[in-house]
């Protein structure tokens, strides 16, 4: 039997909240809210703390402009959603009547009143001042349009967020946000990768304009399951329309292939003490990381070669080299690493390489030899119970992945939570990653990450936070080499990024099953 999909138009509304008018901004939500409405829109999305602006400095401040859930703003909106039989979800400064406390909240109202509400959980700069964390897990929630997870703005930072809305059965995220930058922007590739690892669709509703010197980017858009904008509002006042479709079949692919039995790490904490208290800081030196784009094509004689002759050419004074190969195939995966193990002898360095000889294993060779190795952890071997690996080299700690094992974003957090400094990949040309992927899951994971994929690829690249991004298609070169001192790594060892993670809200992503859970209502 043929599936029938059905098709739901959305709109995210663009506008500038003004500081405190709360009526001011309750009568323009109103006035927005009813102009998509009457365009057929069966979803609304506004920004975030939309009914009373941003930038607070403490509880007392903001303490005239909070409101409950059910409440005023509630209220008035539900006037739009009752007339028409739609949905929607707006920000708005919260107080908890039983404890008093307030959390910056998101709110989704439906014809027959409130659907529910999320409380943000992973907070920026100016929440702390007033709010309190939100410690509930992440809900979705059945409507008659689908089920709807809520997310708000730095929730888009970590990726666990939105892998629990999937996880949980959402169709869409509906992602209120105050995102800021230097200028106005088109939808953030954050919000793209978040909607792409996942295979949904989002909504985001951005503010724009300054308030208190923080600048935001608008940007408001929709976003495909793929990651592509469907359509968008950089700058200015107004509503951006698009549809999205049930049921989805990205999503319920990519939950499927999840290895959750190698997702344990994800639940530790290890950075509540700075580094060196139980394990010493290997950064003491310069050292130097190489990407090598070998033709995929080669025989194993001239691949050789090839290796030989790049390392050959790019040897320097600096005695602290990690290369990073492609993955590479052969018949006879004994001799290619005898093979490295003297070549690493004879460069005095350090090579990373992903070799398929029926099943996939990434090795890291030393000069003493084969230092450690693990087998691809998302592979098709249902019966595959691999890990993830992190080896201590003389001058930092270098996690390994293979390609596919690099496009989840589960692979990067556990290698982080190894106390990974480098994260390299060696990748093949099927790889569907792309360095802007690439480039924030670095960020995001405090890590210098080096990607080596085949020549005619052009994915190959080095980047940390930033200060170096070089890539193979941008400076047309077969292998790409950086020099690090330990000053270019003090962000690295601070870790902001792990140090701010919810690990108490992450138990589902290692649930064993990837069985859609009840949903609430």
């Amino acid at each position: 039997m043929k599936t029938i999909k059905q098709s739901y138009k959305v709109a995210a509304v663009q506008f500038e909240p003004i500081l405190g008018e709360v009526q001011r901004n309750r009568d323009k939500m109103l006035e927005k809210a009813i102009e998509a409405a009457e365009n057929g829109a069966k979803l609304i999305v506004f920004p975030e703390m939309a009914t009373s602006g941003y930038v607070w400095e403490n509880r007392q401040e903001i303490a005239p402009y909070v409101e409950t859930i059910p409440g005023k703003s509630t209220d008035l909106l539900l006037k739009v959603t009752a007339k028409y039989s739609c949905y929607i979800v707006f920000g708005l400064p919260e107080v908890d009547d039983p404890t008093g406390s307030y959390y910056n909240s998101a709110v989704l109202i439906g014809p027959k009143g409130v659907v529910g509400r999320y409380r943000k959980t992973h907070l920026f700069a100016a929440d702390p001042r007033w709010a309190r964390e939100g410690k509930e897990e992440i809900p979705v929630f059945q409507t008659s349009i689908g089920r709807i997870a809520l997310l708000i703005c730095m929730d888009a930072m970590y990726f666990e967020p939105t892998r629990l809305a999937a996880l949980n059965g959402a169709d869409i995220v509906a992602f209120p946000t105050n995102w800021v930058g230097t200028q106005n922007n088109p939808p953030s590739n954050t919000w793209r990768l978040r909607a792409k690892e996942n295979g949904l669709y989002w909504v985001a509703s951005n503010r724009w304009g300054m308030e208190r010197g923080a600048q935001f980017t608008g940007g408001s858009g929709i976003i495909s399951p793929t990651g592509e904008v469907i359509e968008q509002l950089v700058s200015g006042e107004g509503i951006v329309y698009g549809e999205y479709q049930l049921p989805n079949n990205i999503k319920a692919e990519i939950v499927s292939k999840r290895k959750p039995q190698a997702y344990h790490e994800i639940l530790l904490h290890p950075y509540l003490w700075k580094e060196g208290e139980t394990r010493s800081v290997l950064l003491t030196e310069a050292f130097v990381v190489s990407s090598l784009a070998i033709d995929s094509k080669l025989s194993l004689k001239e691949s050789k070669e090839q290796i030989t002759y790049y390392l050959r050419t790019m040897n320097t004074k600096i005695k602290n080299r990690l290369f990073v190969l492609p993955e590479l195939s052969c018949n006879n995966h004994f001799e290619l690493t005898n093979f490295l193990i003297e070549a690493a002898q004879q460069f005095d360095s350090h090579i990373v390489v992903t070799i398929e000889d029926g099943q996939k294993v990434c090795f890291v060779i030393g000069p003493q030899g084969i230092l450690s190795h693990y087998i691809q952890v998302h592979s098709n071997n249902a019966s595959s119970k691999g890990s993830f690996l992190t080896v201590q080299l003389p001058f930092a700690r270098v996690g390994v992945l293979t390609g596919e094992d690099a496009e989840f974003p589960e692979s990067y957090r556990i290698l982080s939570k190894q106390g990974a400094d480098i994260i390299a990949i060696s990748a093949n040309k099927k790889t569907t990653a792309e360095p802007w992927m690439y480039k924030i899951w670095a960020y995001e994971n405090d890590a210098l990450l080096a990607v080596s994929s085949p020549r005619h690829s052009i994915k190959s690249m080095i980047f940390l936070h930033s200060q170096v991004f070089i890539n193979s298609k941008e400076i047309e070169s077969h292998y790409l080499s950086q020099s690090f001192t330990l000053d270019m790594f003090q962000k690295v060892k601070r870790r902001p990024f792990l140090s701010r993670l919810n690990h108490h809200l992450y138990d589902r992503i290692v649930e064993l099953t990837n069985t859609k859970a009840g949903v609430p209502s």
